[in-house]
């Protein structure tokens, strides 16, 4: 079945303006890009959760709990699981803060690492219909999302 994309059907005056089916379009596109997420954490042996838990943990700065839960828009109580699964991995480790034995610190264990670098490895890769755009197409589309990246962080950029 071809996928029919959300847009599809509208009216030509509900997306009369440029800027409204850009926003539609990357929305769509960011939304399609889940399967190339879990594509590229199953291939490395991970849930997209873990993925994402491993992508925001920064070996060189290990992170309370609750902050990784922060990070990822969820509860704590949510996170505990994805921590039990990399921890029983040796992907991580839980360590009591120093100030607060409450506090629940998550730091990156070498093997944590190691498939750390291969996740952002593979994700570094774009996928194949992105990398078969023409090379001017992928020049004008990276200049405008740093363009858009660059004053949602409030700085100025040049299109």
């Amino acid at each position: 079945m071809k996928h029919i994309p959300r847009t599809a059907g509208r009216s030509v005056a509900a997306a009369s303006s440029a800027g409204d089916e850009l926003w539609e379009l990357l929305i769509e596109f960011s939304l399609t890009q889940r399967v190339w997420w879990t594509e590229v954490c199953d291939g490395l042996g991970l849930t997209t959760t873990q993925g994402l838990a491993l992508r925001l943990l920064d070996p060189q700065m290990p992170m309370a709990m609750n902050a990784l839960a922060d990070n990822m828009f969820c509860d704590a109580s949510n996170v505990t699981g994805v921590v039990d699964k990399l921890e029983g991995r040796g992907l991580i480790e839980r360590r009591a803060a120093e100030n607060d034995r409450r506090v629940k610190i998550l730091a990156v264990t070498e093997k944590g690492r190691a498939l750390r670098e291969k996740l952002f490895a593979e994700a570094a890769k774009p996928p194949a219909t992105i990398a078969a755009l023409p090379k001017d197409v992928r020049e004008k589309l990276s200049a405008a999302l740093r363009a858009l990246v660059a004053e949602r962080n409030g700085f100025s950029a040049a299109m």
